[in-house]
């Protein structure tokens, strides 16, 4: 991300707003990333005295500069040496230097040609190596894997997550209508440690509170960051929108972003499905003939500190609905967690099909109020089909 001086925003009627690029302003990402291409195999210090050249006396420098930031943070610098470590030939030429007791330029030249001679190094390439783990030394080894318009999707996405820098909490809404997208989302809400509560329903779209530590302790930069961090995840949901209040200057002020504004993914779509069992289901389900219509994983039920999404909803046009999670996959710990998320939800709404590989029998699920299909291999839909009109 970009740090704090090179973030641009404004402020009105109490809300604040990310600076986007203009497009005027997108020519940059070209100059700085082709200035880059030049340096390779060449020493950081004279890629970054290129790039201060390019900022020149641009009003654009500090756009420059944040290109150049997340463009460099994605490269590779390696040391000239090879497999020599600098420090050790410092220490070498060092002692030998003191057990001479003599210096000058003439008395350094010796030094540095008997140590070299032990490396088989010329003198003047030994005396390059003594300082190459210096940064300023380092050689770019590796471009950064950005086009021009990647590094600008980055640089617009840096700038809003920059924001969030001070945030003391957010509030997410999630609309119906990525499948197998709000898994993921909370997914990640975990993974970047962010404690939430979610509220609504399918139709309307879900509120999903992501608290800050200014409700338990003290605001800190570090859970802010975590929420920056965590934003990428929300632009694979195509209708969402956010609100955060920030603490800027003693004082609050709100921030809204919604996906109408110009930030991208910058990953690749992850699969459709998260196994192939479930790929084929699906597919499979598209041949029958039946009014039933399969959605991928539409429904988020709250589970007080967690969230239960069943792989599949099934709508039928008289306005049923009943659900259908699919166990397919064997881990003692899998289990656990699955078989509990299923006791807390209590859906009778909801088919568990459940592979007859798994170590677990009709016991496991006494407590379970869906009906339990058991299944060898695949999942047949005219199994799951059978299971439906029971439950109107």
């Amino acid at each position: 991300m970009l740090p704090s001086d090179l973030l641009f925003s404004h402020q009105r009627s109490g809300q604040i707003y990310p600076h986007f690029l203009r497009p005027e302003q997108c020519v940059w990402s070209e100059r700085v990333l082709t200035v880059i291409q030049e340096h390779q195999h060449r020493t950081r210090g004279e890629l970054q005295a290129a790039l201060r050249a390019l900022e020149g006396d641009s009003p654009d420098y500090r756009i420059v500069r944040g290109f150049a930031h997340l463009a460099l943070n994605a490269a590779e610098f390696v040391l000239a040496t090879g497999e020599l470590e600098p420090e050790t030939l410092r220490q070498e030429v060092f002692t030998l230097a003191a057990e001479r007791g003599r210096y000058g330029e003439t008395q350094a030249q010796e030094v540095l040609e008997s140590v070299a001679s032990r490396y088989r190094l010329e003198a003047e390439t030994l005396r390059e190596a003594l300082y190459a783990d210096l940064p300023e030394n380092h050689l770019l080894a590796a471009l950064p894997d950005f086009t021009p318009d990647r590094l600008v999707d980055r640089y617009n996405l840096a700038q809003a997550q920059g924001l969030l820098y001070s945030a003391l909490y957010l509030r997410l809404t999630a609309h119906r209508n990525v499948p197998g997208e709000y898994r993921r989302l909370f997914q990640h809400l975990k993974f970047h440690g962010l404690m939430y509560a979610v509220e609504g329903h399918l139709e309307d779209g879900y509120q999903i509170y992501v608290d800050g530590p200014a409700s338990l302790f003290k605001q800190t930069r570090k859970y802010g960051l975590q929420m920056a961090v965590f934003l990428p995840a929300l632009l694979r949901v195509s209708r969402w929108e956010m609100e955060a209040v920030l603490q800027r200057d003693e004082r609050e002020i709100r921030y809204r972003l919604d996906s109408q504004s110009p930030l991208k993914p910058l990953t690749p779509p992850p699969p459709a499905y998260d196994s192939l069992l479930e790929e084929r289901f699906a597919r499979r389900w598209e041949k029958l003939d039946t009014s039933w219509i399969l959605e991928r994983e539409v429904e988020i039920v709250d589970l007080k500190g967690t969230v239960f999404v069943p792989d599949f909803a099934l709508r039928h046009p008289d306005g049923r609905i009943a659900h259908v999670e699919i166990m397919g996959f064997w881990h003692p710990d899998y289990l656990r967690r699955k078989l509990d998320k299923l006791r807390r939800a209590a859906m009778p709404n909801l088919i568990v099909a459940v592979s007859e590989r798994l170590n677990v029998g009709a016991e496991d699920f006494q407590d379970i109020p869906g009906p339990i299909l058991f299944f060898k291999g695949k999942l047949e839909p005219r199994a799951v089909l059978a299971h439906l009109e029971p439950m109107s």
